[in-house]
C-alpha cells in the first residue's frame, strides 16, 4: 500500500513539473519565491508578417515567480521593415510610433504619432524635445533653444527653453554646453512640472556630465550641475538609447562597466559589482567577438532597471537581459540562439525554459528582439 501511494506522489510531481502557457512550451524548476511587491515587466517581442511586415507582441516578465508570459495580444504592426520599434513606450499607458506603424484598437487611444518635421527630436517620457537651430553660416549650426512638448494626459505644452551652459574645458577655454551635443537624456514629470535635461562633454583628460533642471512654472529659471565622471580609461558614449534615469540615478553604458551618476547628491561611480554579477549569471564560452562586450541600460519599469549584456558562447555571442533594482539583481533572461530562452531567477539558476521555434520571431544582430519600456530615443 505504502508503494501505491508512493507510485501516485511520484506521478502527480512529475505531471505538474511541466506545462504549456500561451501556446509556448515552458519546463519549471524551482525557484525561491519573494516576500516582496509583485514585479510584472511588460515588453515587447516582433513576429515576423508577410510583406515585411512585423507584429509588436506584448509580453510580461513576472519576476518574483521566474517566469515569462508570452500574450497573443498585438499593440500594433510595422510595415516599414526599416523600423520596427517605438520610439517611445512607458510601458503602461503612452507609446510614440512613427506614421508607418498601425496601432490596433485596443491601444488607439495611447499612441501618439511622431510630428511632421521631427528629424533630431528627442523622446521621453511625458515630453519631446526638438533643438532648434541658430543662422549661422558655420558649417556646423549651433542649437540657439529648444522647443518642448510636454505631455500632461491628453493636454500638450509647448515651451521654448534654452538649455545652453557657458563655462570651461579642461584648458581654461570657454565652452557653451549644449551649443552643439543633443541632450543624452530628458525627463518631464507632469505630476510636479519638473524639467531634467542631461548633457555630457567629454574633454582631453576626462568627461563630464551637465544636468539642467526647471520646472514648467518658471521655465526660464534653470539650474545647472557639473559632475565629474571617474577615469581610468573608462569610455563614456551617453546617449538616450544606451542610457537610463531610475529615480535619482542616472545609468550610463561605459566600457565593459557601468557609470552612475546621483542627481542628487552629484556623485559619480562604477558599479563594478554590477558588472561582475552581470557577468556570473552565465558561464561563458571562448568566442571573442572584434567588440567590447559592454552592459547597455535598455530600459526601466517603475524602479526596476533593464540592463542587456552580450555573452560568449563557444560560437558566437548571445543576449542577456538583467533586471535590477537598488542594485540588486532580480533575474535575467538567457536569449539563446537555439531559438529558447532561460528564465533565470535571482539565485542564478535557470527557473523555466521558454521555446519559442515556432514563434517566427524577428531578430536583431541575429538575437530575438526584446524592446523594454523606458528606452528614449532620437528620430532620425
Amino acid at each position: 500500500m505504502k508503494k501505491f501511494f508512493l507510485m501516485v506522489f511520484t506521478l502527480i510531481f512529475i505531471a505538474t513539473g511541466c506545462y504549456t502557457v500561451d501556446n509556448t512550451k515552458v519546463t519549471e524548476n524551482e525557484s525561491p519565491k519573494s516576500d516582496s511587491e509583485e514585479i510584472k515587466i511588460p515588453f515587447l517581442i516582433y513576429t515576423n508578417e508577410p510583406d515585411n511586415k512585423h507584429s509588436a507582441m506584448l509580453a510580461y516578465w513576472d519576476l518574483n515567480n521566474s517566469k515569462v508570459n508570452l500574450t497573443e495580444k498585438i499593440v500594433y504592426v510595422s510595415e516599414d521593415p526599416n523600423f520596427v520599434t517605438p520610439l517611445f513606450w512607458d510601458g503602461d499607458g503612452r507609446i510614440v510610433l512613427r506614421k508607418t506603424y498601425y496601432p490596433t484598437d485596443e491601444y488607439k487611444d495611447k499612441v501618439d504619432f511622431v510630428k511632421g518635421n521631427d528629424v533630431g527630436m528627442v523622446y521621453g517620457k511625458d515630453i519631446e524635445a526638438k533643438g532648434n537651430l541658430d543662422d549661422n553660416p558655420e558649417p556646423i549650426k549651433k542649437v540657439k533653444n529648444y522647443t518642448l512638448y510636454l505631455h500632461n494626459g491628453s493636454d500638450v505644452m509647448e515651451k521654448n527653453v534654452s538649455f545652453l551652459y557657458k563655462t570651461k574645458d579642461d584648458k581654461g577655454n570657454d565652452i557653451t554646453v549644449g551649443e552643439y551635443n543633443q541632450p543624452c537624456f530628458i525627463d518631464y514629470e507632469s505630476k510636479t512640472g519638473d524639467i531634467t535635461f542631461i548633457f555630457d562633454y567629454p574633454f582631453e583628460t576626462h568627461s563630464n556630465i551637465y544636468i539642467a533642471k526647471c520646472n514648467v512654472d518658471n521655465i526660464d529659471k534653470i539650474s545647472w550641475d557639473e559632475v565629474m565622471l571617474p577615469g581610468g580609461g573608462v569610455v563614456y558614449t551617453p546617449c538616450p538609447n544606451n542610457t537610463m534615469l531610475v529615480g535619482s540615478k542616472y545609468y550610463i553604458q561605459c566600457f565593459k562597466t557601468l557609470g552612475e551618476v546621483d542627481l542628487k547628491t552629484k556623485k559619480a561611480t562604477l558599479l563594478d559589482d554590477v558588472a561582475k554579477e552581470c557577468r556570473s549569471i552565465v558561464k561563458e564560452g571562448s568566442f571573442k567577438p572584434d567588440y567590447s562586450k559592454d552592459i547597455t541600460p535598455v530600459g526601466k519599469y517603475k524602479d526596476v532597471l533593464i540592463l542587456n549584456l552580450p555573452i560568449s558562447t563557444d560560437t558566437n555571442v548571445e543576449p542577456l537581459i538583467c533586471a535590477f533594482k537598488d542594485n540588486k539583481l532580480l533575474g535575467a533572461i538567457h536569449l539563446k540562439s537555439d531559438d529558447t530562452w532561460d528564465v533565470i531567477g535571482p539565485d542564478k539558476k535557470v527557473a523555466s525554459l521558454i521555446d519559442v521555434k515556432d514563434k517566427n520571431l524577428y531578430k536583431e544582430f541575429g538575437a530575438d528582439l526584446m524592446y523594454f519600456p523606458g528606452r528614449e530615443d532620437i528620430s532620425y
